[in-house]
């Protein structure tokens, strides 16, 4: 046989290799069926409930062929014959509930955890300066409160923490601390304020990532000005403050294993973001993501620019920015995604955002904003949810982490911050802190508090939910929706959810394009009732999908039940 290939063949080849070099330069593709990044679908989001559809049906003539029938339904444009409408999956009878956390104060010696790495939870969390003078430090020049060090814990269980000696860092005159972070040794008064550490699974040599705001020089304001025309935030110069230099901007710092950190030279973004800011690597879009503070306010009248230069911050509303990066090197300007909104007093801001992801499920995105209400100083926190990180919308319920009664040690206001994460006995949770008096009452040292509650000391502790029930799908009387269609991890199914004696809910299996999977339909699907995170779903009894490897859509009927989400074995 000939080794030679004719010039057609050779053609056809290379269209082909041209084919796929274009459709690899590709980002992605829409559609069905979805990659679940975990074993669970979680209904935090209207991400995975198919939205359903419809068709009008024409009436055709009985005798006539079952191809002019089909035909009819396009060619009749104003037929004269009758229609009807009919739904296909449409969803019906259910809403999304935000659950109410239960807050379990720290006991003596617990902090909080912000990540779960090598098999256990690790925080990075805020030192105050001595008061006494150190060589080589630029403490006393630093703004108080942007003048914090950075210190490293971790724990098997989240509650006895292990505060090693790593002596990295000197302070307090010596190196026998668990210090990992300073920025203001050198000459510099960079400082530290509003910052968060995550982890980025894109990379080994700066596997960690510290995010946080700090004081700019001029130097450094004027050089990111001109490598980004247009980027600077003006708010973010303000006059100084009791005599300290108070311009900001968002800077970086990169870690292999967390301990060992490189400040990163250059100001990742000028923004005015005095608050929690946080940051976390999107491996669906292969880029930083980062939501900070940002100011929902109007421009100023031409001729006004330079007068009154901090009177912004009387109209400016508190709200949330989303920036983006592709290197962590430089971001973007921030965009506001979530504001006070119409429906929403506008006395009420978004003070914090919280942002975080599903323990385990990192396309799962929620937002923990704590709402401040000017009319009380005071406020509790809400749920948000995204489908993608961001479009962004309020999760409908009650405030998930509530403020205590009047003269708690949380009753003046709660905040949360760091990641959900998942704790020993199958519970979820995220650190909250709460204050005994309003955010701006003058007053905050309970030893020398003379007007309200004083002695009482504020709170911190760990907002906790039963594993993955944050957000409820809850049905009150009947209803059914039919899910996405995914690639199952697993030959079977169990249910996350509570169903009242007088409810059910039951399960039916769709192959892709080819409708109910036989004998995995509602009439053979076993009612499921009662209370559990793992309730296994039954056909007569069966507990396999029968989908022989197909992608699958599931379709539900409720009735008085609440599903939190489900989960593939």
């Amino acid at each position: 046989m000939s080794r030679h290939v004719s010039v057609p063949m050779v053609l056809v080849l290379l269209a082909i290799a041209t084919s796929l070099a274009a459709f690899a330069q590709v980002d992605r593709f829409y559609g069905e069926p979805v990659e679940l990044k975990s074993n669970f679908m979680y209904f935090t989001s209207w991400k995975y409930v198919r939205q359903g559809s419809f068709a009008w049906k024409l009436e055709s003539d009985p005798g006539a062929a079952e191809a002019d029938k089909a035909n009819a339904q396009w060619l009749a444009g104003d037929s004269a014959r009758p229609a009807r409408f009919e739904t296909i999956d449409m969803p019906r009878g259910f809403r999304l509930v935000a659950q109410p956390a239960e807050k379990v104060p720290f006991k003596p010696g617990q902090i909080a955890a912000q990540v779960f790495d090598d098999g256990k939870y690790k925080t990075w969390y805020t030192v105050g300066p001595t008061p006494e003078p150190e060589p080589n430090s630029s403490k006393d020049k630093i703004l108080p409160g942007y003048n914090s060090y950075i210190a490293y814990a971790e724990s098997a269980d989240a509650v006895t923490w292990t505060i090693p000696k790593l002596g990295l860092i000197e302070y307090a005159g010596n190196k026998d601390n668990n210090i990992v972070f300073r920025n203001d040794l050198n000459g510099s008064v960079r400082g530290f304020h509003g910052g968060s550490v995550f982890i980025d699974p894109s990379s080994k040599e700066e596997h960690y990532k510290m995010f946080y705001l700090g004081i700019v020089t001029d130097d450094e304001w004027n050089a990111f000005a001109a490598k980004y025309p247009n980027e600077v935030d003006t708010m973010a110069r303000r006059k100084d403050v009791g005599g300290f230099r108070c311009v900001v901007a968002v800077f970086g710092a990169v870690s292999p294993d967390g301990l060992h950190w490189t400040s990163l030279p250059e100001p990742l973004m000028i923004q005015h973001a005095d608050t929690q800011n946080t940051c976390d690597y999107d491996a669906d879009r292969k880029q930083y993501v980062a939501y900070v503070r940002a100011w929902q306010v109007n421009a100023k009248a031409p001729g006004f620019e330079t007068k009154e230069p901090d009177n912004w911050i009387g109209v400016g509303r508190r709200s949330i920015g989303r920036s983006v990066s592709k290197d962590f090197r430089h971001f973007s300007k921030p965009e506001i995604i979530m504001s006070t909104a119409a429906d929403e007093a506008p006395s009420h801001l978004y003070y914090t955002n919280g942002k975080t992801t599903l323990p385990g499920a990192p396309d799962n995105h929620v937002m923990f904003p704590w709402v401040w209400e000017l009319e009380s100083d005071g406020g509790s926190v809400r749920l948000l949810s995204s489908a993608d990180g961001v479009f962004w919308s309020r999760v409908p319920g009650p405030p998930v982490v509530d403020m205590g009664a009047p003269g708690a040690p949380d009753g003046g206001y709660v905040t949360v911050s760091g990641n959900l994460l998942e704790y020993p006995g199958d519970r979820w949770g995220i650190t909250y802190g709460g204050n005994p008096i309003p955010h701006k009452y003058p007053g905050r040292d309970p030893a020398k508090r003379k007007g309200l509650f004083p002695g009482v000391q504020g709170v911190g502790g760990i907002a906790t939910w039963p594993k993955g029930r944050l957000v409820a799908l809850q049905c009150d009387e009947e209803g059914e929706f039919a899910t996405v269609a995914v690639i199952p991890k697993g030959e079977h199914i169990r249910l996350n959810a509570s169903v009242k004696p007088t409810g059910y809910i039951k399960t039916a299996v769709r192959a892709i394009g080819r409708g109910d999977i036989p004998g995995r339909g509602f009439d053979e699907a076993d009612r499921l009732v009662g209370d559990g995170l793992a309730m296994p779903v039954t056909w007569k009894g069966e507990t396999t999908l029968n989908n022989e490897g197909a992608p699958v859509a599931l379709r539900f009927q409720l009735r008085q039940a609440k599903l939190f989400a489900v989960e593939f074995y």
